[in-house]
């Protein structure tokens, strides 16, 4: 009987840690996932298509950077863009506006921003901020 308990309980040990080793390759290959897509020089790169907009009397050059190498005036002026547009809905909801939240948020050395910028005068128009990430295992992309 103690001969047969002790098979069985190394055997759910041995399958415990076949199941545990499979987890975490798996989280292995999400990880590497998300790594590689935050070496990218730049995401956009490969569609070029997308880096230019003339239409509708605009005409705008989209580049796709890092925070950390954009120019902070433009960090500075998407913020507050983000709080003109976005405060007021953000204080109606569960989650209410954290300004400082929000700062760090935005200018976190894993953030990319896709910036449209007037080719008269380089003036930005238009960003969207986004981050490659993990959540509960899985890679995803906030936007």
């Amino acid at each position: 009987m103690w001969v047969l308990t002790w098979l069985r309980s190394t055997s759910l040990a041995k399958e415990k840690k076949a199941r545990r080793l499979e987890e975490r390759a798996a989280m292995d290959a999400v990880c590497a996932k998300v790594d590689a897509a935050n070496k990218l020089d730049d995401p956009l790169s490969a569609f070029p298509a997308f880096t230019k907009y003339d239409r509708n009397g605009l005409n705008l050059q989209i580049e796709c950077r890092r925070v950390t190498a954009l120019n902070p005036l433009s960090v500075e002026w998407a913020f507050e863009l983000t709080r003109a547009n976005m405060q007021a809905l953000y204080e109606q909801s569960e989650w209410g506006w954290k300004e400082r939240e929000k700062r760090e948020e935005m200018n976190d050395e894993r953030a990319w921003y896709l910036l449209a910028r007037d080719t008269q005068d380089s003036a930005p128009m238009a960003f969207s901020h986004f981050r490659f990430d993990v959540e509960c295992g899985e890679e995803v992309l906030y936007w």
